[in-house]
């Protein structure tokens, strides 16, 4: 009687990982491949598949991260400063026009944030909307992160399509902290947008009176 053969030996390992039963060996299972490598911070992984080929500016399905907003998000500066040697461009833009730098800010990245502004990404880039990399700090309340940029030189009185500035949009989101950084490198408490309203105003129409009051009392 012929004896089957074992699946297991019928099974081929398909290069970059891919086993028996897994995704296909293809130019795009390849590039999920390092996406999820750089997601994670493997820096061997990332290396291994770049010396093979595999595009370093990769785009994820639906929001076009590449291998370098990955990096930058998940905090792993290192494989970031990689990625930057090998050629991964700063500047490229997801669906939202974010760049890495606007990714890491937006997502309270500061190792992520230093090692891209390090390599020269353009802190004054903005997104879709109009917004910066302070802009995201200051609306999200991430008060180290709003000091990291404008310790690297953020535009503290950058407005958005809206006239409004870093401490309007602290303000509106009730940000004590982040205010307060803002008021301390020299905020102007004054500044009106182009309807008049001030950061305390702000603050107020959002329910934040006591920040409110605090501001105008300066």
């Amino acid at each position: 009687m012929t004896m089957r053969p074992r699946t297991s030996v019928l099974c081929l390992v398909l290069a970059f990982g891919a086993a028996c039963g897994g995704e296909a060996d293809t130019p795009a299972a390849r590039e999920g491949r390092l996406l999820r490598a750089a997601r994670n911070g493997d820096m061997k992984a990332v290396t291994r598949y770049l010396d093979a080929g595999v595009d370093i500016e990769a785009r994820n399905p639906g929001d076009a991260w590449t291998p370098l907003m990955w990096a930058a998000v998940r905090d792993h500066a290192d494989l970031v400063r990689v990625l930057v040697a090998r050629g991964s461009r700063l500047e490229v833009r997801d669906r939202k026009g974010l760049t890495a730098l606007l990714v890491a800010a937006r997502w309270g990245s500061r190792n992520g944030v230093g090692a891209l502004l390090d390599a020269g990404a353009n802190i004054g880039a903005v997104d879709d909307i109009g917004w910066n990399a302070l802009m995201w700090a200051c609306f999200k309340g991430q008060t180290d992160m709003a000091a990291l940029l404008l310790d690297r030189g953020a535009s503290l009185e950058a407005r958005d399509p809206d006239g409004r500035t870093p401490l309007m949009l602290a303000a509106k989101k009730g940000h004590e902290q982040t205010v307060a950084l803002l008021l301390s490198r020299g905020a102007s408490i004054t500044a009106r947008g182009p309807d008049g309203q001030t950061a305390s105003d702000l603050a107020a129409k959002n329910g934040y009176d006591d920040l409110a009051r605090r501001l105008r009392s300066r």
